[in-house]
């Protein structure tokens, strides 16, 4: 069995990984980790190469100290960062590595994001023939 889980590094990932975690175990499944450097914002955000660059480090260093927190899972944990549309992304994946579930947050980083991702979430429900388990956080957890 292998379960994709959309990351971003909001205070809930916590959460998704756990709960991912927690069904990986029974199933003896593989874990991949996903982030998704948002291409939209490439063009405003990320137009020196060098800025670029450093984003994509932060997101590969918060990839592997999420791998590295989650050790002592028992089975395989894969790490894996695209750069395009987020759902999209994540809708590829899903059906390149034939996933057996995505799990997912329903809130992201940020007001503005919180939006953003729910539409990411949203997209991903309605787009994917993969199963998907969205973990919801009260919001008073979030602040």
């Amino acid at each position: 069995m292998k379960i994709l889980i959309p990351v971003d590094g909001s205070k809930m990932t916590k959460n998704v990984i756990d709960k991912a975690e927690e069904i990986g175990k029974v199933f003896e499944a593989k874990l991949i980790l996903m982030t998704v450097l948002d291409s939209a914002n490439l063009t405003d955000r990320y137009f020196y190469a060098t800025a670029y660059t450093s984003k994509l480090k932060e997101l590969e260093n918060m990839l592997e100290k999420l791998k590295e927190e989650n050790s002592d899972y028992p089975y395989e944990i894969e790490t894996v960062l695209k750069t395009g549309m987020p759902y999209d992304e994540i809708v590829k994946l899903a059906d390149e590595e034939d996933v057996d579930l995505i799990v997912m947050g329903n809130r992201g980083l940020g007001a503005f994001s919180r939006t953003l991702l729910g539409s990411v979430s949203n997209k991903v429900l309605n787009h994917s023939d993969k199963s998907v388990l969205v973990v919801k956080t009260d919001l008073e957890e979030e602040d």
